[in-house]
């Protein structure tokens, strides 16, 4: 039985390597999926908001690519990690593994897709945005904290779906109403009170995107401590949901053979 942390940190970046070729051999356009989905994503939003609705501003399409993007990586990230540990029966039962390892896989491949995507992004923003470049270093912090409430979010959802198979279809319709209630396609500003306001940004995604798009786009230094809350509380998440993996390591491998 492989259980040593140097054959488990090599069995992660081998099948990092692995899932990440396969996914591209999937489809005839390969790499430029990655690129193509989110952009068609971003794409629809803007039509229907903007052109049919005509709810957008000058520059809305902008707006749109500060929260949908960082959306689009966390959505997938949380729907992708729900069923892992069920998915990764089959090296279950090879190897002695922590569970927490097909999680933070999945984490770990879509942070690799999220880096081209943040690329072609600023590139973007480059040609068509008013925003100092230099400034940009300060989106750094934001992707880091994303990152981590990524990371947390994504353990849980994967510790929860052994024992309730059906978690993750409400995993889907969670991430919908978070699509909606986080500031993606709308500013708050133009319908909440101060005091609701307050209380809108409670929602870490809002929170996130508000600083995306001060960094990106207004040329203003992001909300330290409303980042350092998230990723305090992210830290402590994952801190958690370690132990947690660790107390039920066998009674998972129970659940998954079944």
């Amino acid at each position: 039985m492989v259980n040593t942390k140097h054959h488990i940190v090599e069995v992660f970046f081998t099948k990092l390597r692995l899932n990440l070729k396969s996914e591209t051999k999937k489809t005839y356009l390969s790499y430029a999926w990655w690129l193509l989905e989110p952009a068609l994503y971003v794409s629809v939003f803007y039509l229907v908001f903007s052109v049919i609705l005509n709810r957008g501003t000058d520059d809305f399409l902008l707006f749109l690519l500060c929260g949908k993007i960082p959306f689009l990586w966390f959505s997938k990230s949380i729907s992708n990690a729900s069923n892992s540990i069920v998915a990764g029966r089959g090296l279950i039962l090879q190897i002695a593994i922590p569970k927490q390892f097909f999680p933070l896989l999945v984490v770990a491949q879509d942070f690799i897709k999220q880096l081209f995507v943040f690329f072609f992004l600023f590139v973007f923003l480059a040609i068509y945005g008013d925003g100092s470049v230099a400034h940009w270093i300060y989106v750094l912090p934001v992707i880091l904290t994303q990152m981590l409430l990524i990371t947390a979010c994504a353990l849980l959802v994967s510790a929860i779906t052994p024992f309730i198979p059906d978690f993750k279809f409400l995993v889907g319709t969670g991430l919908m109403i978070l699509m909606f209630g986080s500031g993606i396609f709308y500013s708050y500003k133009e319908f909440l009170s101060e005091r609701h306001q307050e209380l809108f940004l409670m929602n870490p995604l809002a929170n996130l995107f508000k600083n995306y798009r001060e960094v990106l786009i207004d040329n203003i230094t992001p909300d330290w401590h409303a980042l350092g809350v998230i990723c305090l509380a992210s830290v402590l998440a994952i801190i958690a949901m370690n132990v947690w993996f660790k107390k039920t390591d066998t009674t998972y491998a129970r659940l998954v053979m079944q």
